[in-house]
């Protein structure tokens, strides 16, 4: 699709309220937004949405890499084609980081049908509170890094409080297979940690729990339906497949 810069807007809101909900929270320079959590990634410690003028940009870098390092993070900026000013990726350059991710943000076309229809034998439905280890037991297995499961877990009670948060479970033959989560902002809908069990992969689970939240999407009203994968993985194929296209690349710059 053509780069419409009104959707990349409410995607990335989106995605924002996602993580300044329950990941990180969020500082404003007043010409970009500074990023910062107890997680130690650059995905949720960075600079973002860049507003200013190639004359303010170095001192807003300054400032903000100087708030990143006093939580003991290093210098990130996460780059959208909304951020200005030109030749910002010059500036960083110059400053030594280089592209270290490159994701896609990823558009429901309206013309999409219902896709392949669901495996029969997998059942979803609405995850509850009940199941919020296995949501995140799914999402980060035993074996991811103590902090990422103390933080999911966290981040699914805080959202399942909220009535914009859906959580689904994907189940085969009684067992939780994979999840989902949705969250629906006024007409925009994003889709995230979409996970499936390592030994339940190619059993139509993922594709069940993505029509099922497209279809509540839909319902709701949400004309713009989105998620993000990486640029080139098996999520973006699947993604394509179901009925989504590209609206934006996103990059991550980080120091060294």
């Amino acid at each position: 699709m053509d780069f419409d810069p009104a959707v990349s807007l409410r995607i990335l809101h989106n995605e924002r309220l996602r993580r300044a909900g329950h990941w990180c929270d969020y500082v404003d320079l007043h010409g970009a937004l500074v990023c910062t959590s107890d997680a130690p990634i650059a995905d949720v410690n960075h600079l973002e949405t860049f507003s200013t003028d190639r004359r303010h940009l170095e001192a807003l870098l300054d400032i903000g890499f100087s708030l990143l390092r006093a939580y003991d993070r290093s210098p990130a900026v996460l780059l959208t084609p909304l951020d200005r000013p030109d030749g910002i990726e010059q500036v960083l350059r110059q400053r030594r980081m280089r592209e270290v991710e490159r994701t896609v943000a990823m558009t429901l076309r309206a013309d999409a049908g219902a896709g392949a229809p669901p495996a029969p034998a997998v059942d979803v439905r609405v995850a509850t509170a009940e199941d919020v280890l296995t949501v995140r037991d799914i999402v980060a297995p035993a074996a991811a890094p103590v902090w990422m499961r103390r933080m999911l877990r966290a981040a699914i009670i805080g959202s399942m409080s909220e009535p914009w948060h859906t959580f689904y479970l994907g189940s085969l033959d009684g067992q939780a297979a994979g999840t989902l989560h949705l969250l629906r902002e006024g007409a925009t809908a994003g889709i995230y940690a979409l996970a499936t069990l390592r030994a339940r992969r190619r059993c139509g689970v993922a594709t069940a729990l993505l029509a099922r939240a497209i279809a509540d999407a839909r319902g709701a009203g949400c004309d713009v339906i989105a998620l993000r994968t990486a640029a080139d993985s098996a999520a973006r194929r699947l993604s394509g497949r179901v009925g989504f296209e590209v609206a934006h690349e996103q990059v991550l710059w980080a120091a060294g």
